[in-house]
């Protein structure tokens, strides 16, 4: 079956009474939704419940190394990047250094409780990746983005991992001599930091929900690019993962919809798990100019016509009430 998903920001559908989450998820229901996407640290068995009454599948998402309360709680998560300095905030973002083992560990705790206390149909993990603000920092009228993290706790790890000495010196240092002798293990390094979370979460994952999938949400960068920042290798996640989410946010990165068949291109030719792709349903901001109806429609057509997609995730799904999107979406999907 196609998914067709809708992903909910918590600060509303946390709120929703019974009668609420009724309304709105048959709404959904009749834009042709066939999925609930909530990130969560805790749910609603109500709603869910409501989910499942209406034929929707409810589908967790936990936040893996996004945490601003954890930051400053311990600023020792914070980035360092190849300068030396603290990543700074971009926006919203900053994001948490994935190598430290009691964060990670206190995160896999979340989803492992997640997991055995409500009847979810599969987990989706948000922010696996190193950290990067790609909305910002890939467009094409920005600087080179900032690769991270140079931080010592890191360092001694990746050293450990690749069975090197890397020379004393200051963290500029430090990061130059390893990208310039050793960039290639670095990379590797990244790449098994965030291979192994998603492994354990697997693990929970089929222990917990049986049968039910496990998805990966995906910056989309082109590799070695995704590699080398991200730490996202598909053909290593694709052993433990279901599917794959890119996060096609064209219009928030300056593309063209043409630049989301060529993302899909280069991801399928990565791996051969299905693509459940989000695609952005408006501006995110009102500074941002809306798309035009006949854009949306264009999104819609060249996602569901890959020949290597299995739905898609509209991000945001309240967006969908707004300037007949979900009617168009439903549209479509009924010819």
């Amino acid at each position: 079956m196609t998914l067709i998903g809708v992903c909910l920001g918590s600060s509303d559908w946390q709120r929703w009474s019974s009668k609420q989450a009724e309304a709105e998820l048959k709404c959904y229901r009749r834009y042709g939704v066939n999925a609930i996407f909530a990130e969560a640290d805790q749910y609603s068995r109500d709603v869910i419940q409501i989910a499942h009454d209406n034929d929707l599948r409810f589908i967790g998402a936990l936040s893996c190394f996004n945490n601003n309360d954890a930051l400053a709680g311990n600023p020792e998560l914070r980035p360092i990047c190849r300068d030396g300095r603290r990543r700074p905030r971009m926006n919203w973002y900053v994001g948490i250094t994935p190598s430290y083992q009691t964060y990670a560990q206190s995160r896999l705790n979340i989803l492992k409780n997640i997991a055995k206390t409500y009847q979810l149909d599969g987990i989706w993990l948000d922010f696996i990746r190193w950290p990067l603000h790609w909305e910002q920092e890939l467009r094409d009228d920005t600087p080179a983005p900032l690769e991270s993290s140079f931080d010592k706790h890191t360092l001694k790890r990746f050293a450990d991992y690749a069975d090197i000495e890397i020379p004393a010196g200051a963290t500029a240092e430090q990061a130059d001599w390893i990208l310039r002798n050793i960039k290639d293990k670095w990379i590797d390094y990244k790449c098994w930091i965030i291979a192994g979370f998603v492994a354990r979460s697997r693990m929970i994952v089929d222990e917990y929900l049986d049968g039910k999938p496990l998805g990966l949400d995906i910056v989309p960068a082109k590799s070695p690019q995704r590699e080398h920042l991200l730490g996202q290798r598909l053909d290593e996640l694709s052993a433990h993962a279901d599917c794959f989410s890119p996060m096609l946010y064209h219009h928030v990165l300056g593309f063209s919809p043409d630049w989301m068949t060529e993302t899909l291109n280069d991801l399928a030719a990565e791996t051969d798990k299905p693509l459940v792709p989000f695609v952005q349903v408006d501006a995110f901001s009102k500074n941002s100019e809306a798309f035009p109806a006949r854009e949306w429609e264009e999104i819609l057509n060249l996602v569901l016509s890959h020949e290597r997609t299995a739905g898609l995730i509209a991000f945001t799904g309240e967006m969908l009430h707004a300037n007949e999107r979900g009617h168009s979406l439903g549209n479509l999907l009924r010819r």
